[in-house]
């Protein structure tokens, strides 16, 4: 299968399918953002697993075959200019009959606070919604987690409710607030 046809870029960014080779660059991210990331134990359980680089190349495989399958689209976002490693995004509940999905994503914290993450939404909302014709997407953020809210907000994503108590922290057993975030597709 040719993973380039699943590209997309602008004029800083490339988002490029996840590959096995990706998982270096996967891992080292992981713990450089390991902190930040455990804030979230609810929404990002995979977390609180220590980094390891062998977990990274089968979750590099594991979403080769789920891309296979139509299950799951998992994405490398990268800088265009150097092939720096920003983050990963994707589309996941897939709903193939009404084209719609849930999106997530998680950002280096080496690139927070420079836009990368926000430009690679949009340009991922734009190319889902044009290219593949999606009319509608969620995504489910922690309320806790603002720098995801902002950037949901930023890219155009409506609060549509928020579901208390709704998701067990797996940590303290606490039960967290979700906020359900949604975009549609205006030309369907």
């Amino acid at each position: 299968m040719d993973l380039t046809q699943f590209q997309i870029e602008n004029e800083q960014i490339v988002l490029s399918i996840v590959q096995e080779s990706d998982a270096k660059d996967i891992y080292i991210a992981i713990k450089q953002t390991l902190h930040d990331l455990r804030k979230f134990p609810a929404s990002l359980p995979w977390a609180l697993d220590e980094p390891d680089l062998e977990a990274s190349k089968a979750f590099c495989r594991s979403r080769i075959a789920a891309l296979l399958t139509n299950e799951n689209f998992v994405f490398t976002i990268r800088l265009k200019e150097n092939n720096a490693f920003i983050g990963v995004i994707d589309i996941h509940k897939i709903n193939w009959g009404e084209n719609t999905a849930s999106v997530g994503f998680w950002g280096s914290a080496h690139f927070q606070g420079r836009g990368y993450m926000r430009q690679a939404l949009s340009l991922f909302v734009d190319t889902l919604f044009i290219r593949w014709s999606f009319k509608q997407l969620k995504a489910y953020v922690d309320m806790e987690n603002v720098s995801a809210r902002h950037l949901c907000e930023r890219a155009n994503f409506q609060l549509l409710d928020i579901e208390y108590q709704s998701v067990q922290n797996p940590v303290d057993a606490t039960w967290r607030d979700i906020c359900f975030y949604m975009i549609e597709n205006k030309d369907k």
